[in-house]
């Protein structure tokens, strides 16, 4: 449980082998390949000792904290890992949780009832609760949401300005349609028109230039681009243009001909 799959060479023979599957970061960094050693140092008590595992595998972007993984077999982990003076003369691993594959994944709820029914003083997490839980995990999710929605928020200040500015700049302009006979509903459609394509034209521009930095990033920056939340970003950012820009809309539709005319004197 909780070998990721491989995508270059093969699985862990067992539990035991001087084996690891690296993650695609490593291999970047490191310049190796499926068949090479690797020899990692580990503390051992008071002595550093170094351990050789054989590269049988490549998975995806398999990270924890951002940091590039290596993957090794349990028993082989727990030699491998550092361990303080008393700990390293421990015969045994004592292991405190239990894997459950479920053919079935509808019946995890009642998976969970059971075993809790059953078993005294037992918590029992699915995959995404176990991470969820790690050290650190939940204050970096709401650093990084903290960051996202303050970026929304700058940016429709940022254009709700922009196209103040703008409307503050044609009032002359908005007067005279006005005075000709042009309605509000004209100059209203017409401010949210001009919104929207702007807002689509800075969007697309800063779209392919996002997607363009990305082929010059080192590969061991963990950012990837999936559909949803590309998705996602794109139409919060196509949103927050009208958002930003009601204000100039509301101002412009309530500009009175003959003030703005006599601006325009």
């Amino acid at each position: 449980p909780g070998e990721p799959r491989a995508l270059q060479g093969r699985q862990l023979s067992t539990n035991q082998a001087d084996e690891a599957i690296l993650d695609r970061a490593v291999l970047q960094r490191l310049n190796i390949a499926v068949g090479d050693t690797l020899v990692i140092q580990s503390t051992q008590g008071a002595r550093d000792e170094l351990y050789s595992v054989r590269v049988v595998g490549v998975s995806d972007g398999q990270q924890y904290l951002f940091q590039p993984t290596v993957f090794v077999p349990l028993f082989t982990w727990d030699r491998l890992r550092p361990k303080g003076e008393g700990e390293s003369s421990r015969a045994s691993l004592v292991v405190s949780a239990v894997a459950v594959k479920l053919d079935d994944p509808q019946a995890a709820d009642a998976l969970r009832q059971r075993l809790q029914d059953r078993v005294d003083d037992i918590e029992v997490l699915t995959i995404r609760e176990a991470y969820e839980n790690l050290p650190g995990y939940s204050a970096q999710q709401s650093t990084l949401d903290t960051q996202r929605y303050f970026t929304l928020l700058i940016g429709v200040l940022v254009i709700g300005g922009f196209f103040q500015i703008q409307v503050l700049q044609k009032v002359p302009q908005i007067g005279v349609l006005k005075a000709i006979g042009a309605s509000n509903f004209t100059v209203g459609a017409a401010a949210i028109l001009q919104i929207v394509l702007v807002t689509g034209f800075g969007v697309t521009l800063g779209g392919l230039a996002t997607l363009l930095l990305t082929f010059g990033l080192p590969p061991t920056i963990p950012f990837v681009f999936t559909g949803p939340a590309a998705l996602a970003a794109i139409a919060s950012l196509l949103l927050i243009g009208p958002l930003g820009g009601s204000v100039s809309i509301r101002y412009s539709v309530r500009i009175e001909p003959l003030k703005a005319l006599g601006l325009a004197s």
